[in-house]
């Protein structure tokens, strides 16, 4: 069964559910506030995708194993395998660390084009690098295992520990994770998707091997780069508008480098015209806003399509694939009437 057919059975019944063969639990909640709402920014200018911070209540949650409750007193974070010098840390400890504070927009890879298991939070914690460095990285480790407080596990090739942006955070939105955010540690690596982010952290192993992690044994990607995309944010689907001008708002993301350009199309994708992206402060680690002013719409029906291209100038694919196994892909789409 695809994970977001779970999804759909799960936040349905409000129910954990048995798969045979998998027997897991899957959980998931804020589904109905995960757009940007970006119309509301407008007036913000450069720094408009830093303000738009999902409430913590609000943000999507998954997890596999069900929610561990963690005791703080006794839980620590170590870092070994094959490392020079294994480490270990205390809650305590790790607060006590040189505090890095940053905003990252947090995908599931479970969502849709324009779906919404997506949002924006400020974060606060320690930059993950300093540390990995003083374990010292044997030059025989090819992989670098997450394990979780509830048995999760994903795994990641040691290069990516060379991105100064990978961070561990143990708050969200100015107060200590909760309980269902991943206290009492998280990690958070910039333009991957949230499968490869554990939360309840409690151990980074190095080992001399590629690791298939929970999801990445049932055929999910062991990369989790996250798909390039762009979002209409504002009208909706089957919207109505009217009058000479309306404005076209609209988020886009890609992987670590970036969202780069948006071109939106008003007639099904025969013309392309590229939009102003008015807030893009961190390329990698939050969503760019963009919008467009549409003048003189003729009345009727319109399809509007959106699409982005990356930091690297690759236009993202306009093949609809949905998201198993890496990420949904294709063009955003939407019906419009102009009255």
């Amino acid at each position: 069964m695809e994970r977001r057919h779970f999804i759909s059975i799960a936040g349905g019944l409000g129910i954990g559910l048995l798969i045979p063969g998998l027997a897991y639990r899957y959980m998931m909640r804020g589904i109905n506030v995960g757009n940007a709402n970006v119309r509301a920014y407008l007036n913000d200018g450069p720094q408009a995708a830093l303000r738009a911070i999902t409430p913590t209540e609000d943000l999507y949650v998954m997890s596999s194993h069900g929610e561990p409750a963690v005791d703080v007193k006794t839980w620590s974070l170590a870092i070994n395998g094959l490392v020079k010098n294994p480490l270990k840390f205390s809650y305590g400890v790790m607060r006590a660390l040189p505090a890095y504070e940053t905003t990252l927009t947090l995908e599931c890879i479970s969502n849709a084009v324009g779906g919404r298991l997506i949002g924006n939070a400020n974060w606060k914690g320690t930059l993950l690098k300093p540390l990995v460095e003083r374990a010292g990285i044997l030059p025989e480790a090819k992989y670098a295992v997450f394990y979780a407080a509830e048995g999760y596990t994903t795994g990641h090739p040691v290069e990516r520990f060379a991105d100064p942006a990978n961070f561990l955070a143990y708050e969200m939105n100015g107060e200590p994770l909760t309980k269902q955010h991943g206290f009492p540690l998280r990690v958070l690596m910039p333009g991957r998707y949230g499968m490869k982010m554990p939360k309840w952290l409690t151990r980074i192993e190095f080992v001399n091997k590629e690791y298939l992690g929970f999801w990445e044994w049932q055929g999910w990607s062991n990369i989790g780069d996250r798909q390039t995309r762009a979002v209409v944010d504002d009208p909706r689907d089957q919207g109505k508008i009217s009058g000479d001008t309306f404005v076209v708002t609209g988020y886009a993301l890609a992987d670590v480098s970036g969202a780069s350009k948006v071109e939106l199309s008003t007639d099904g994708g025969d013309h392309w015209e590229e939009v102003e992206i008015f807030s893009n402060p961190q390329p990698s680690q939050v969503w760019a806003f963009w919008k467009y002013v549409w003048k003189n719409p003729r009345k009727g029906k319109h399809t509007l399509q959106v699409r982005a291209t990356d930091g690297r100038g690759k236009v993202q694919t306009s093949t609809e694939r949905g998201e198993w196994p890496d990420g949904a892909t294709g063009y955003h789409t939407i019906e419009v009437t102009v009255g």
